[in-house]
C-alpha cells in the first residue's frame, strides 16, 4: 500500500491496485448508466403502453431497494476481486447475448424487465465489493482521498457521461449501446 503526500494529505497511488480498482469501477458505472438509458429507449420501440415502458425503468432501480444491504453483507464475506471480476464477466456474457438478441429483433418487454432486473441485482454486488475492497489497497491516511475520487469518478462515469452517449450510440444501431455496454463490462472484468 503505498501513498503519496501531499501538504499534510495522502492521496493513493494510481498505480498498482487502485488505479485498476478506480478503472473498473469507472468502466463498470459507465456500462451501467448505458443500459439505464438504452432500455427504455428500446422499450418504446418494443410497445407504446407506459407502464410496461415504466416497469423496464423499474426494475432497473428496484434491484437496489431489495438487495442493497444483502450486496454489501455478502461483499464483505467473499473475496472482492472475485466479486467484481464474476459479476462483470457474467453481466458482459448477458448483455453481449441480449445485444444478439436486439440485432436479430428477438427482443421483447419482458426480456428488458429481466435483464434489468438481473444486471441491476448484480451491480448492488460489484459497487459494494469495490467500496468493501478499497481499504485492502490504500493506507488508513489515503482512504478518505481514495474513496472520494472512487465515487466522483464512479458518480461522473455513470450520472454525466454514460446516458448522453446512448442516442449516439443508437446511429449506429439499436443493438450499439448494449455491445458497448458488454464490452466495458468484460473490459472492467479484465481489470
Amino acid at each position: 500500500m503505498t501513498t503519496v503526500e501531499s501538504a499534510d494529505r495522502c492521496a493513493p497511488t494510481w498505480r498498482g491496485g487502485f488505479g485498476r480498482l478506480w478503472s473498473a469501477a469507472v468502466l463498470s458505472s459507465f456500462g451501467d448508466a448505458l443500459r439505464t438509458a438504452a432500455l427504455p429507449l428500446l422499450a418504446v420501440t418494443l410497445t407504446d403502453d407506459p407502464l410496461l415502458i415504466a416497469s423496464v425503468t423499474a426494475c432497473g432501480y428496484l434491484p437496489w431497494i431489495i438487495f442493497g444491504l444483502l450486496g454489501g453483507a455478502v461483499a464483505d464475506r467473499v473475496d472482492q476481486r472475485r466479486a467484481m471480476w464474476t459479476v462483470d464477466a457474467l453481466r458482459g456474457l448477458l448483455v453481449a447475448a441480449f445485444a444478439v438478441a436486439v440485432a436479430s429483433g428477438h427482443a421483447s418487454i419482458a426480456l428488458l424487465v429481466a435483464l434489468a432486473f438481473t444486471l441491476t441485482t448484480l451491480q448492488t454486488l460489484f459497487d459494494n465489493a469495490a467500496t468493501a475492497l478499497l481499504p485492502a489497497l490504500v493506507g488508513r491516511e489515503a482512504l478518505g482521498s481514495a474513496n472520494a475520487r472512487l465515487m466522483t469518478g464512479q458518480r461522473l462515469a455513470g450520472g454525466l457521461l454514460g446516458g448522453p452517449v446512448v442516442p449516439l450510440l443508437l446511429t449506429a444501431g439499436a443493438a450499439a449501446p448494449f455491445a458497448v455496454d458488454a464490452a466495458t463490462y468484460l473490459l472492467a472484468a479484465a481489470l
